[in-house]
Protein backbone atom coordinates (compact mmCIF):
# COMPACT_ATOMS: atom_id res chain seq x y z
CA UNK A 1 0.00 0.00 0.00
CA UNK A 2 2.75 2.08 1.24
CA UNK A 3 4.21 1.67 -2.75
CA UNK A 4 1.33 2.35 -4.44
CA UNK A 5 1.05 5.47 -2.83
CA UNK A 6 4.43 7.10 -3.34
CA UNK A 7 4.20 5.91 -6.88
CA UNK A 8 1.06 7.93 -7.25
CA UNK A 9 2.69 11.21 -5.88
CA UNK A 10 5.65 10.47 -7.91
CA UNK A 11 3.78 10.76 -10.59
CA UNK A 12 1.38 13.51 -9.58
CA UNK A 13 4.58 15.38 -8.76
CA UNK A 14 5.86 15.04 -12.26
CA UNK A 15 2.49 16.21 -14.09
CA UNK A 16 1.85 19.25 -11.85
CA UNK A 17 5.76 20.37 -12.89
CA UNK A 18 5.28 19.62 -16.25
CA UNK A 19 2.26 21.60 -16.47
CA UNK A 20 3.69 24.56 -15.02
CA UNK A 21 5.23 27.25 -17.09
CA UNK A 22 8.43 29.69 -16.56
CA UNK A 23 7.17 32.80 -15.17
CA UNK A 24 7.46 35.45 -17.80
CA UNK A 25 10.55 37.40 -17.44
CA UNK A 26 10.53 41.17 -18.25
CA UNK A 27 13.09 43.73 -19.47
CA UNK A 28 15.95 44.91 -17.03
CA UNK A 29 14.60 48.39 -16.55
CA UNK A 30 18.90 49.05 -15.05
CA UNK A 31 19.46 49.14 -19.26
CA UNK A 32 19.95 52.02 -20.84
CA UNK A 33 17.49 50.80 -24.09
CA UNK A 34 14.21 50.22 -21.24
CA UNK A 35 14.84 53.25 -20.30
CA UNK A 36 15.11 54.64 -23.30
CA UNK A 37 11.97 52.86 -24.48
CA UNK A 38 9.88 53.75 -21.05
CA UNK A 39 10.80 57.46 -21.49
CA UNK A 40 9.46 57.77 -25.21
CA UNK A 41 6.08 56.29 -23.98
CA UNK A 42 5.91 57.98 -21.54
CA UNK A 43 5.93 61.21 -23.06
CA UNK A 44 3.82 59.13 -25.83
CA UNK A 45 0.93 58.52 -23.66
CA UNK A 46 -1.03 60.95 -22.17
CA UNK A 47 -2.27 62.20 -25.53
CA UNK A 48 -3.47 59.02 -26.36
CA UNK A 49 -4.73 57.87 -23.46
CA UNK A 50 -6.33 60.89 -21.29
CA UNK A 51 -8.91 63.59 -22.94
CA UNK A 52 -6.70 66.32 -21.56
CA UNK A 53 -3.06 67.19 -20.27
CA UNK A 54 -1.71 64.31 -17.69
CA UNK A 55 1.13 62.16 -16.81
CA UNK A 56 1.87 58.36 -17.60
CA UNK A 57 4.21 55.70 -15.66
CA UNK A 58 4.91 53.15 -17.59
CA UNK A 59 6.68 50.06 -17.05
CA UNK A 60 7.80 47.83 -20.58
CA UNK A 61 6.79 44.60 -20.96
CA UNK A 62 8.71 43.63 -23.63
CA UNK A 63 9.26 44.47 -27.68
CA UNK A 64 8.64 42.30 -30.90
CA UNK A 65 10.20 44.33 -33.95
CA UNK A 66 8.77 47.75 -34.06
CA UNK A 67 5.65 46.82 -31.38
CA UNK A 68 6.53 48.11 -27.50
CA UNK A 69 4.52 46.15 -25.28
CA UNK A 70 3.90 48.22 -21.49
CA UNK A 71 1.84 49.01 -18.88
CA UNK A 72 0.50 52.24 -18.38
CA UNK A 73 -0.79 53.99 -15.40
CA UNK A 74 -1.81 57.42 -16.35
CA UNK A 75 -3.43 60.49 -14.46
CA UNK A 76 -5.44 63.81 -15.69
CA UNK A 77 -6.91 66.72 -15.06
CA UNK A 78 -9.40 67.32 -18.07
CA UNK A 79 -10.73 70.24 -15.94
CA UNK A 80 -9.75 72.54 -12.80
CA UNK A 81 -10.48 70.23 -9.88
CA UNK A 82 -11.23 66.66 -11.99
CA UNK A 83 -9.01 64.12 -12.00
CA UNK A 84 -9.06 60.94 -14.40
CA UNK A 85 -6.72 57.84 -14.55
CA UNK A 86 -6.00 54.66 -16.35
CA UNK A 87 -4.18 51.84 -15.61
CA UNK A 88 -3.93 49.54 -18.20
CA UNK A 89 -1.37 47.24 -20.75
CA UNK A 90 -0.89 48.68 -24.54
CA UNK A 91 0.74 47.59 -27.42
CA UNK A 92 2.36 50.95 -29.51
CA UNK A 93 3.10 50.59 -32.80
CA UNK A 94 5.44 53.62 -33.74
CA UNK A 95 2.96 56.34 -32.29
CA UNK A 96 -0.26 54.20 -32.91
CA UNK A 97 -1.47 53.12 -29.45
CA UNK A 98 -3.57 50.29 -29.21
CA UNK A 99 -5.95 49.18 -25.67
CA UNK A 100 -7.48 46.26 -24.55
CA UNK A 101 -11.63 46.44 -24.80
CA UNK A 102 -13.54 46.49 -21.60
CA UNK A 103 -15.69 44.08 -19.92
CA UNK A 104 -15.84 40.56 -21.21
CA UNK A 105 -13.81 41.28 -24.66
CA UNK A 106 -11.14 42.08 -22.41
CA UNK A 107 -8.79 39.13 -21.99
CA UNK A 108 -9.70 38.18 -26.06
CA UNK A 109 -8.45 41.64 -26.81
CA UNK A 110 -5.23 41.36 -24.95
CA UNK A 111 -4.47 37.64 -26.41
CA UNK A 112 -4.96 39.58 -30.12
CA UNK A 113 -2.57 42.69 -29.03
CA UNK A 114 0.15 40.70 -27.02
CA UNK A 115 2.46 37.33 -28.25
CA UNK A 116 1.01 34.66 -26.53
CA UNK A 117 3.46 34.17 -23.24
CA UNK A 118 2.80 38.04 -22.48
CA UNK A 119 -0.72 37.78 -22.61
CA UNK A 120 -0.94 35.03 -20.31
CA UNK A 121 1.03 36.93 -17.98
CA UNK A 122 -0.57 40.10 -18.46
CA UNK A 123 -4.28 37.76 -17.67
CA UNK A 124 -2.82 35.90 -14.81
CA UNK A 125 -0.97 38.34 -12.55
CA UNK A 126 -1.66 41.58 -13.88
CA UNK A 127 0.03 43.11 -10.58
CA UNK A 128 3.28 41.76 -11.52
CA UNK A 129 3.29 44.08 -14.83
CA UNK A 130 2.82 47.56 -12.80
CA UNK A 131 5.06 50.74 -13.24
Amino acid sequence: MTRRFAAWLGMAVVLLAGCSEPEYVLPDRGTAAVQVEERRLASLLPGKLLSGPGTCNVRLLGGDGSSSFAWALCEGTPEPGVTSGVSLPVRVDGDQVSRPLDGSEYAASVKRMFPADLAEAVLDSPGRMHP
